[in-house]
């Protein structure tokens, strides 16, 4: 059977038009995402868009980052993308790049642990040179690679154990000619600590709160700046930060926080317009969320590396329109909390004096919501402008013996449960997210279909109405 929304957002429904007639986010800024399949697609999507020829050529793994992380800056150094491969076979994408790009010299990064001679064999079969850069784990790889910088201006140290914090500096690193380096989080390696020990350096960073590099690390470097905040998206926040006047604008990279290749890859690719890499998760950190709008103005084009899966069209739209939206269950959160301040505007709940006029019952309005102004506001810390003013328009009040009442029984009795909703539609437009939600009624063997409009508004979302479609 069809059943009835009774719901304070049913009366603001009446007056709303009916959406849902686009999944297309228009922008401001340009769009654009590179991906395939899988990270080797990916890999070569981002090639494809940075380089259309090139002597020379980084291959990584694509399979761990342990080695490849540190690898950015030496593609910087010769104007190179990073190629993925398997363990011990070239794949097809990084082998027809090799060939388009006409690579006449690869380095590869790690020992044949990482990367076997076999990949090494294929590669020198296409009549390229090969260059193997390691050592024998991966705290030794990273100084041999920086080993291999021309001009190297600093150093940066991160956990080697973890490879976000890595790739929010990797571009900056590349720009600035600086090397990454490996840490353990409370001793910095003997081979780190041997290669600085003649050097002295103009940029020094430790990327990473002391959860990750202890102060007895950072103590080792001479005049380090620390970078680094509660979780890897507030670090990538404290860096986006610190170089926000060395950025170039013209072009914003996003990319997940939840795994490296695509990252990786899209370093080289922002190390070459001097770009910012951005990290998202399933939305945008609120730190990062805060870096974005303090330089949103300036972005023009803003390119996601990777699939909905890997960068969420959420994360992807609050980077481009510089609003951050919300996920799923924020989203459920907002309408629940909505309905739930809202209830007692119209319905009783048996503290105030009520009166029997006729065939309705009409009760006072609580003190907090007993004058149009304090209803406004009251309503206003979930409900958009628009949505009160139809409410008010429509709600039924009378002043009796001088006091604001409203009549009883306008919403009824109907309790769905909106934490445990199913978002099964999504349109987002700048600053207006339209929803269908399949919801079961919490008291009921029923699920019905729910439209939802979230409007940003005032500097935050808010609810602009929402209402049952039909029983599912």
């Amino acid at each position: 059977m069809r059943k009835k929304l009774i719901s304070i957002t049913f009366v603001l429904a009446l007056c709303c038009a009916m959406f849902f007639t686009s999944n297309v986010v228009k922008a401001e800024t340009s769009q654009e995402r590179l991906c395939g399949n899988n990270r080797y697609e990916t890999n070569s999507k981002i090639v494809e868009k940075g380089w259309s020829e090139s002597k020379y050529a980084v291959i990584a793994s694509g399979q761990g980052f342990a080695d490849a992380l540190c690898a950015s800056p030496l593609a910087k150094q010769y104007k190179a993308p990073i190629l993925l491969t398997n363990k011990n076979t070239l794949n097809k994408e990084s082998k027809e790049q090799l060939s388009r790009l006409k690579v006449k010299k690869v380095f590869i990064i790690g020992a044949t642990g990482v990367i076997d001679n076999s990949v090494k064999r294929e590669i020198e079969k296409m009549g390229i040179e090969t260059k193997r850069i390691y050592g024998k784990d991966r705290f030794e790889t990273s100084i041999e690679v920086a080993k291999n910088l021309k001009n190297l201006k600093g150093v940066v140290v991160t956990n080697a154990y973890g490879f976000a914090d890595a790739l929010s500096i990797a571009p900056v690193a590349a720009q600035r000619e600086m090397a990454i380096l490996f840490t353990k989080k409370n001793e910095l390696p003997k081979v780190n600590k041997d290669f600085l020990s003649n050097k002295t350096f103009t940029e020094n960073y430790v990327v990473g709160s002391t959860g990750v590099v202890s102060d007895k690390v950072a103590s080792k470097l001479n005049n380090s700046v620390r970078l680094g905040g509660k979780n890897r998206y507030s670090t990538n926040s404290k860096i986006l930060n610190y170089f926000s006047d060395k950025f170039n604008y013209g072009k914003v990279y996003v990319a997940s926080g939840k795994d490296y290749p695509d990252a990786l890859c899209g370093s080289a690719l922002a190390s070459l317009t001097k770009s910012p890499l951005i990290l998202v998760g399933d939305s945008v950190d609120e730190s990062v969320m805060s870096s974005v709008k303090a330089n949103h103005n300036k972005y023009k084009d803003v390119i996601a590396l990777g699939g909905t899966f890997v960068v969420s069209d959420i994360a992807y739209n609050s980077i481009s329109e510089g609003i951050r939206y919300l996920n799923d269950s924020e989203a459920l959160k907002l309408i629940y909390n909505a309905n739930k301040l809202a209830y007692p505007v119209v319905e009783t709940n048996g503290t105030m004096p009520s009166m029997h006029i006729g065939d309705k019952y009409y009760e006072k309005f609580e003190d907090k919501f007993n004058s149009k102004e304090k209803l406004f506001s009251y309503l206003n810390k979930y409900y958009t402008k628009s949505a009160i003013n139809r409410f008010m328009s429509i709600l039924e009040v009378k002043k009796i013996n001088g006091q604001y009442c409203k009549k009883v029984g306008q919403l009824g009795d109907y309790n769905p449960d909106i934490l445990n909703a199913k978002i099964i539609n999504k349109s987002i437009s700048k600053n207006k997210v339209d929803l269908v939600m399949k919801i079961r009624d919490s008291s009921e063997e029923c699920s019905m279909r729910y439209k939802a409009r979230l409007i940003y508004e005032d500097g935050k979302w808010r609810v602009d109405f929402w209402d049952g479609l039909m029983d599912i």
